[in-house]
């Protein structure tokens, strides 16, 4: 059994599609992590084989979302995974022992759902570990 201050010292997992509102996201992150002194982890997945230029393009914007708006938390390691979106956030969430897995909802219009479908309410049932869902406005980024 873990000690409570181990449980307590473990990253927030912060998962960014880089979609409109994912600054936001990670202002929330920023403000979470630094209250509750919290390391974080940042992740992002690629839904489909991409080339070495574009895994190369995700990875820049998330070092900049992370040098501008989480420069108070040192060092984020930074993930960019490929796969499912919601296995890949578990599997990662898993490997590192997160604390807890932070992502956004975006308020969509009913065709969207349908069709889109939501990764962060599938990553909920699939989760051994909590998940604190933010809602983001997309029209703030």
């Amino acid at each position: 059994m873990t000690s409570t201050s181990e449980n307590d010292n473990r990253p927030v997992s912060l998962c960014l599609d880089l979609e409109a509102g994912s600054h936001q996201l990670a202002k929330y992150a920023a403000d979470f992590a630094t209250s509750y002194r919290l390391p974080v982890h940042v992740l992002h997945v690629l839904q489909s084989r991409l080339d070495e230029t574009d895994q190369e393009r995700s990875r820049r914007q998330l070092a900049a979302i992370c040098q501008e708006i989480l420069p108070r938390i040192p060092a984020q390691p930074l993930h960019v995974a490929e796969g499912l979106p919601e296995d890949c956030i578990v599997t990662k969430a898993g490997e590192i022992r997160t604390g807890m897995i932070l992502r956004g909802h975006r308020k969509r219009i009913t065709v969207d759902r349908i069709y889109v479908g939501s990764t962060t309410s599938t990553v909920i049932p699939l989760a051994s570990r909590p998940v604190l869902v933010v809602p983001i406005a997309v029209d703030n980024d």
